[in-house]
């Protein structure tokens, strides 16, 4: 049987585009469950997605033109068809990963303070979208034979294109390194924080992904046989992308795993304490009133006629019994909401603690 990278290819790549799409979900539903508002970051991660998900469909019909497949096993009558769909399916590319990364960087600028902090973000929003539109465009003026006039030279090309994908990777590198500087100092309990650190950190995969799709790029631009070299730098691609819409994703996973958390809590009280009375919500809190129900007997002497009827049957004394019920209700008040009412100067700080 030949071999053919367009099958592997196909599957890596719908996969990921099934798991980014439902971890980007996922991220809607939790803003969703904590009654925050869409903001920008998730407007332009969709769509990146969106991006994304055309990128993958070019790529999965160029296989019927020979991609995959070795040049001398391909039919050649397709190859036109091929090279007119690959730049315009790696045009796609290219802007999901840039706009994927800038959805990181602007939920970073809703939480950062500092200045410098502002203007490193702003700088790296630029510069990666930059390059990145640089070498997209860049790809249709390159020339199809050495000789050719008015067009850019094939070795310029893949030079800014190795270029514009190392820097994008040394940027996902150096944005790893936020999270850790502004997170840490919100007041938060500490395993929250390590735990929406290391969340925002996992850009270091698609860090360490993009690096090495950068060195392949020149063998696999320079090969002969590029309908067989060229699946390989699109399943790093693929990976590059999934691994950018995760990282933004996943720390706003926190209210699932909180739901989660109480929902164990309150299964283990209510099976330890007979009266099922447990507490809600998972937060310190303390009660104003205890509850109880007190039922007591008062034996009564005489009754009406009136009465005798609903009255139930006398015992061994011959009194009738009446049961009188007391019930206390519960008032609960919990931390937070002590903590928001003695200091409403902290609206921003909670703001910056609720987008997680």
């Amino acid at each position: 049987m030949a071999e053919d990278n367009g099958p592997p290819m196909t599957i890596t790549m719908v996969v990921c585009t099934v798991a980014s799409f439902l971890c980007m979900s996922l991220r809607f539903y939790c803003k969703h469950l904590m009654s925050t508002r869409l903001a920008w970051d998730d407007a332009v991660l969709a769509f990146s997605w969106l991006l994304f998900l055309v990128f993958v469909i070019i790529s999965i019909k160029c296989t019927d033109y020979g991609l995959g497949k070795h040049v001398f096993e391909a039919d050649v009558t397709l190859f036109p068809r091929l090279l007119y769909l690959l730049p315009i399916g790696q045009f796609f590319a290219v802007i999901s990963i840039a706009v994927s990364k800038s959805s990181f960087i602007l939920t970073l600028l809703r939480l950062v303070t500092q200045p410098w902090q502002r203007a490193a973000l702003w700088f790296m929003l630029a510069t990666i979208n930059g390059s990145m539109l640089s070498i997209s465009v860049l790809q249709f003026f390159q020339c199809s034979t050495p000789d050719q006039p008015n067009c850019v030279a094939g070795n310029h090309v893949i030079g800014l294109g190795v270029f514009a994908a190392a820097y994008s990777a040394a940027m996902d590198l150096v944005l790893t390194a936020f999270p850790s500087v502004v997170i840490w100092k919100l007041q938060m309990i500490k395993r929250e924080k390590v735990g929406i650190i290391l969340s925002m950190s996992l850009g270091v995969i698609a860090g360490v992904i993009g690096i090495y799709k950068s060195s392949t790029i020149p063998y696999v631009s320079r090969d002969a046989d590029f309908t067989f070299g060229t699946p390989i730098v699109l399943i790093w691609v693929v990976a590059e992308i999934s691994a950018t819409v995760l990282a933004a994703s996943i720390p706003f996973f926190r209210p699932l795993v909180r739901k989660a958390s109480q929902l164990r809590e309150s299964s283990g009280k209510e099976s330890s304490h007979s009266f099922g009375m447990s507490r809600m919500g998972g937060r310190s809190g303390h009660s104003k009133l205890g509850s109880l129900s007190n039922v007591q007997s008062k034996p009564v002497n005489s009754d009406n006629d009136s009465d005798r009827s609903i009255l139930p049957p006398r015992n061994a004394n011959n009194k009738n019994i009446v049961h009188k019920t007391e019930v206390f209700t519960v008032e609960y008040e919990s931390a937070d909401d002590v903590e928001k009412a003695t200091n409403p100067s902290n609206t921003r700080e909670q703001a910056r603690r609720e987008m997680f």
